[in-house]
């Protein structure tokens, strides 16, 4: 049984033993509080009795005795108990001393308090110690500045109020993660009075000049992997595949795109039979088991930003392998023969070597004219749309503007609506029905893409084919569904196929790399049945289940980026908006069915939702002027200057 009124130590802390029962011991701390502890959980300094704890400042004696053990003992004490240090100081080990000791030592660095007694830091532990706490408390007063000053430039929004001083960094720092959406809380934001939201701490510093309006932190809020991919060691053919490549250097072979486009990935050609569509051959390389695959389906996608790409696989792969970048190149190709209606009459897929002449959109609309490859391919891209049309297939045809970015200036470049545009979408499209219906065929797990009917057939306009209304157009895509892609084989309804996947975009889309996977892995298997004495043993496709954990994986991620360009679209439209306070331009109407309708500014390629007058109705041009743009919160308002009749 514990003394009652004994000094007892619980947590570091004195304290006086008030009343005890079976299990508990009632005590006072020397801060007044009380409470029932566990015996176990104190140390009893046999002192005593001792009724209260009397106020006490530092004594000379406890601070002496300290000195002293310290001249004895350079390199540290381990313990020295309350009593015997007490005994050292006064030559008694009173409670009173020991208390008086405890006061006198609390919050010296030169030892730590212990429930049992002191430890005694060495000369050098001391030195560090107060190294670390003289740099704590410039910290602490650097905090205070920083607060201060982020305050008043805040208020005032004045950058010129908060100076470039280093020691503030850290403290920006704590803020820009937060507000670059990688970590979810700032506890600094809070002592600032700055709601802990990516978008107030974003404008916060942008007013205080810590961030320009140019800073894009979309693609990290959004989940965005922005670092280069890794470089392969090597670039020699999968021995496995023992590839056999058809020689189609012969035919003449386009890569039609953009201008700007710096990843060529599909041509078409055509032999007089088939229609070929070849694409770049990543797969006959990459492993699918290699470090390079997991990176790049850990990426999903090509990140397309105003500013940058960051590409799904390292630029030497791309300029290796991107279509009509060197003189030849090897190619994974779709050979598909048509019956007369447009339906596939029979398809080939082969490995192939080509030759590649790369065209912009303007210039193989200029060929039409003349080349008779491209006059034929145009008839035959005519005759598939007419038939997916039957099939009620969807026309979306909505205007499209490509940013980019030079000099942190944005500019906006319309992208051309050309014949040539709709012939490649077209054998695009063939493509991906070809390679599904093979790999249905061979009851091969395969990247099938699906989508269910629209909500109404009337208003998506199916198989009525193109509309000029922009606003017609608008309608068609608000009722769509969204597309799906799994192991499952389903019809796409928005293209009018039974049959259909994503094959000719593998250097920069994961799923599209996957296909090839197995499609290669299905062709060595052949061929490996074909040739009995084959040196290696064939690839092998990967299983359904592995193929469905690589989607699920590959689509999360591809989606952040999907959302990432949408954000970063509007982040260099409002940046501009910004720089142009005066901005007057041409809304069109897409929907005026609700006193909030859906404005699009061709200028941009830029929608956005405002209040309409009563009759407003679609496809009307609305003259508009810039009333407020917003980077942090990713919004733009305009007010209607006039209608245009």
């Amino acid at each position: 049984m514990v003394p009652l009124h004994s000094l007892v130590m619980y947590k570091t802390k004195p304290a006086i033993v008030l009343s005890c029962d079976a299990d508990r011991i009632l005590i006072r701390g020397i801060e007044g509080e009380e409470r029932r502890v566990r015996p176990k959980d104190l140390i009893l300094l046999g002192a005593g009795p001792i009724s209260a704890f009397s106020e006490g400042q530092p004594s000379n004696e406890a601070l002496e005795a300290l000195a002293l053990l310290q001249e004895e003992h350079p390199e540290g004490l381990a313990l020295i108990g309350w009593r015997e240090f007490a005994d050292l100081a006064w030559g008694d080990a009173q409670a009173e001393h020991i208390v008086a000791a405890w006061r006198s030592l609390l919050g010296n660095p030169a030892v730590e308090i212990l429930d049992e007694g002191i430890r005694i830091r060495s000369r050098d532990e001391h030195q560090k110690l107060l190294e670390r706490e003289e740099k704590k408390k410039k910290v602490a007063e650097s905090k205070t500045a920083f607060i201060d000053a982020f305050r008043r430039a805040w208020k005032k929004r004045d950058p010129t109020l908060i100076d470039k001083n280093p020691l503030f960094q850290p403290f920006f720092e704590e803020l820009a993660r937060c507000a670059r959406g990688l970590s979810e809380e700032s506890p600094l934001a809070r002592e600032l009075g700055i709601k802990t939201t990516p978008q107030a701490i974003h404008e916060a510093l942008l007013a205080t000049g810590y961030w320009n309006t140019t800073f894009n932190p979309w693609p990290e809020r959004n989940g965005c992997i922005l670092s280069p991919p890794p470089a392969p060691e090597i670039f020699d053919e999968r021995s496995e595949l023992e590839l056999e490549r058809l020689d189609l250097r012969g035919l003449s072979s386009y890569a039609i795109d953009n201008a700007w486009s710096n990843d060529p990935d599909d041509a078409i050609s055509f032999d007089g039979e088939r229609i070929w569509i070849h694409v770049a051959d990543p797969a006959s390389i990459l492993l699918p088991t290699s470090k390079l695959d997991d990176e790049a389906m850990a990426r999903g996608s090509t990140l397309y930003l105003p500013e940058r790409t960051i590409p799904m696989l390292h630029s030497s792969l791309v300029q290796a392998l991107g279509l009509g970048l060197t003189p030849e190149s090897k190619a994974l190709s779709f050979g598909v023969r048509l019956k007369e209606d447009g339906r596939i009459a029979d398809t080939l897929i082969v490995p192939s070597v080509v030759k590649v002449e790369r065209l912009t959109y303007e210039q193989a609309d200029a060929m039409l004219e003349r080349d008779p490859v491209l006059q034929k391919l145009q008839v035959l891209a005519e005759i598939r749309a007419g038939l997916r049309r039957s099939q009620g297939a969807v026309d979306i045809d909505f205007p499209e503007v490509a940013i980019r970015v030079k000099d942190e200036e944005p500019i906006f470049l319309r992208v051309p609506q050309t014949r040539s545009a709709r012939l490649v979408q077209e054998f695009m499209i063939l493509a991906g029905e070809a390679a599904a219906r093979w790999a249905y065929e061979r009851k091969l797990p395969f990247p099938f893409a699906s989508q269910d009917a629209p909500v109404s057939a009337s208003l998506a306009g199916c198989g009525q084919g193109p509309s000029k209304s922009l606003a017609e157009n608008y309608g068609r895509r608000r009722v769509m569904k969204a597309a799906i892609i799994s192991t499952s084989c389903a019809a796409h309804a928005g293209l009018g196929l039974s049959f259909y996947s994503q094959v000719t975009s593998p250097l920069r889309r994961y799923q599209d790399l996957l296909a090839h996977y197995q499609i290669h892995a299905m062709l060595a298997k052949e061929r490996g049945a074909m040739h009995s004495s084959c040196a290696t043993d064939p690839a092998v496709p990967l299983d359904s289940e592995t193929l469905s954990a690589r989607l699920y994986c590959s689509s999360q991620q591809a989606a952040k980026n999907r959302q990432a360009e949408r954000d970063s679209r509007v982040h260099w439209t409002l940046v501009y908006l910004g720089r142009h306070k005066d901005w007057r331009g041409h809304g069109l109407v897409l929907d005026a069915s609700s006193e909030n309708g859906q404005i699009f500014i061709p200028e941009f390629g830029y929608e956005v939702q405002m209040r309409l007058p009563r009759g407003i109705k679609p496809d009307e041009t609305l003259m508009l002027a810039l009333r407020r743009a917003s980077i942090p919160e990713l919004s733009a308002s305009f007010d209607i200057v006039s209608k245009n009749d």
